[in-house]
């Protein structure tokens, strides 16, 4: 059976376009009553590698639109023209220079590569950072799941998100996807990944009380031309 090495390509000036769904809400319930936050839009963006080495590339990413329902305050939306700077190595290991993530979310919108070559069906475990760039208990399992039957150029991956390390008996299946990967521009093409969890935590204020957060989201990333 045939095997892949795979690697991100870097190159000056190469600019790469998407179109990015999110939907779905983050919401609160505490002992005075719950919160809702939904989360519903759409954001084009752009993304130019402005230097590189055989290491890594810096990216330049820009949101070049946003259109959201209208009962999402506008404060809580990415800005329009904002500028952030991403970190990037052949793996896809991503650091956010500025120290925060673009958009909500980010940090699914990106794939990492084990060292080693991949044949179809093998799979490998990847911690998730979170959008500051932190540590976070959640862990990506990838699939190579093989080439995508149209395009020959696109190979395919599925995820499973889990809470902590799927090894751990007490985590938990939170979330799944997949992402298509070009091998002959060496970028992610696009993917869909569906996000629900809850945490139950203490409130800060030491009282003894409990809030806990629900997130869930659907994100769907797609290359324009």
């Amino acid at each position: 059976m045939s095997s892949y090495l795979f690697r991100y390509g870097f190159s000056k000036n190469k600019q790469m376009r998407y179109v990015i769904s999110i939907k779905g809400g983050i919401d609160l319930e505490m002992p005075m009553g719950n919160i809702n936050n939904p989360i519903s839009m759409e954001m084009r963006i752009s993304q130019k590698i402005v230097s590189f080495d055989t290491e890594q590339a810096m990216i330049k990413v820009i949101i070049d639109r946003v259109t959201a329902d209208r009962n999402i305050p506008t404060e809580s939306l990415p800005k329009t023209g904002v500028e952030s700077v991403m970190q990037m190595d052949s793996l896809g290991t991503v650091r956010w220079v500025d120290g925060a993530a673009a958009w909500q979310g980010a940090e699914h919108s990106m794939m990492r590569f084990p060292e080693q070559s991949l044949e179809v069906g093998e799979s490998w475990v990847q911690p998730v950072e979170d959008a500051s760039g932190a540590a976070s208990a959640f862990h990506t399992r990838y699939c190579f799941a093989g080439l995508d039957e149209e395009k020959e150029c696109l190979m395919i991956f599925s995820t499973e998100l889990f809470s902590g390390h799927p090894d751990d008996p007490a985590s938990q299946l939170v979330g799944r996807g997949v992402f298509t990967f070009d091998r002959e521009e060496k970028w992610i093409h696009g993917c869909s990944n569906h996000i629900e969890y809850k945490y139950r935590m203490a409130m800060p204020d030491n009282s003894g009380d409990f809030f806990t957060t629900s997130t869930t989201l659907q994100i769907e990333m797609e290359r324009l031309p």
